[in-house]
């Protein structure tokens, strides 16, 4: 399958710990070689048309970070690398994310598709359905007003969603939307895979394999099953909530511990 993978901020860590979301310039540099030399690096359209077996692998970045514009831009000018960057429309203008002249910017950009992540990063599942409809469409609207170009793809903050949030978000007029393991890996929950500082080269080669998220995938499905059947026994089970990124730690499948091609 297709590897869609997931950015947030490049940029050296000015806090002890660092976030695990944050990955150093020189790594993303690293990883953008790997990527220009080994995969062929498409578009985020383009995987939702062409066929699984052609392992494209397509860059995301979530929330819209300045350093988006600052530092992860140029090293993918260098390599001509196109990127999808899902803007948090709240965030506009705040410090450390883009302004709105920098994301008119970034959107004129040829290697760049401008993308929703909500209005204010909030946890979909979690929000009735009237707000959650409010989300959507203002998000569209807002970044649509900042950047006078269409908005129509969606990523949902912290990778949420479920099959009422996956006909929403058709309703409130996206085209496709990505999540990072949840739903059903169909035109509104498309599988993402989430990167981070922990992320050295060989960790990064099997991320990027189709087989990775394949294989990701079913463990989810796997874990998802053992929470329903054990909630149904009545046994009390504690729900950890997870960003996109939290679960970069987890050790790698064997099945995607190969050499590197």
């Amino acid at each position: 399958m297709h590897s869609v993978l997931v950015y947030h901020t490049i940029s050296e860590p000015q806090e002890s710990p660092p976030s695990d979301e944050m990955i150093s310039p020189e790594r993303f540099k690293q990883q953008l070689r790997w990527l220009s030399r080994r995969r062929c690096v498409v578009p985020l359209v383009e995987t939702l048309s062409k066929r699984e077996k052609d392992h494209l692998v397509a860059i995301t970045f979530d929330d819209g970070h300045r350093d988006n514009l600052t530092v992860a831009l140029p090293l993918l000018e260098k390599y001509s690398l196109p990127m999808t960057l899902f803007v948090v429309a709240g965030f506009v203008d705040r410090e450390g994310y883009l302004s709105a002249e920098e994301l008119r910017e970034m959107s004129r950009h040829p290697l760049v598709t401008i993308g929703a992540h909500g209005l204010w990063h909030r946890h979909f599942n979690r929000l009735p359905p009237d707000e959650a409809h409010f989300e959507l469409v203002e998000s569209r609207r807002l970044l649509e007003g900042i950047i006078h170009q269409k908005v129509d793809l969606l990523a949902w903050p912290f990778g949420e969603c479920d099959g009422a949030l996956e006909r929403l978000s058709a309703e409130c007029g996206y085209r496709a939307s990505w999540s990072v393991w949840k739903g059903t890996n169909s035109s509104h929950s498309r599988w993402r895979v989430p990167l981070g500082r922990q992320d050295n080269l060989l960790r990064f080669i099997a991320k990027s394999s189709g087989v990775y998220a394949l294989t990701e995938a079913r463990w989810h499905r796997f874990r998802e099953r053992r929470v329903r059947i054990a909630c149904g026994s009545g046994r009390l089970i504690a729900r950890v909530e997870r960003d996109s990124v939290s679960e970069i730690n987890r050790p790698l499948p064997q099945a995607v511990l190969t050499r590197p091609d």
